[in-house]
């Protein structure tokens, strides 16, 4: 299976400098993307040469991943205690029934 081509910022000025004098497809075979790819940087050139040197975080949307953060990380920290406990048995399986069930022994103002 064919690997997702790594793109850097460099890659993508290239790509975007060379659509300009040349066709597209004949890029596009050079780089090995697709087309859609080569118009997308063509718009973002601008973008991408104020980012020449932050690498991808161009593309990156910092609040994409503000659901991951820990809200509450000691509560968390007790559940995974828990479940690394009741693992150690291997006999023991954790449900979300008793997950939710534990979350409401370490705080029951939480549920």
């Amino acid at each position: 299976m064919k690997k997702r081509p790594k793109n850097k910022n460099k890659t993508k000025l290239e790509g975007a400098e060379a659509s300009k004098s040349a066709p597209v497809v004949q890029v596009v075979t050079q780089l090995g993307v697709y087309r859609s790819s080569v118009y997308r940087w063509r718009k973002h050139a601008k973008a991408l040469e104020a980012n020449k040197k932050a690498g991808n975080k161009y593309y990156v949307r910092t609040s994409a991943h503000d659901a991951l953060r820990v809200r509450y990380p000691v509560l968390e920290k007790q559940l995974l205690d828990y479940v690394a406990e009741m693992r150690k048995y291997r006999k023991l399986s954790v449900t979300t029934k008793c997950l939710i069930l534990m979350l409401a022994k370490f705080d029951p103002a939480f549920v």
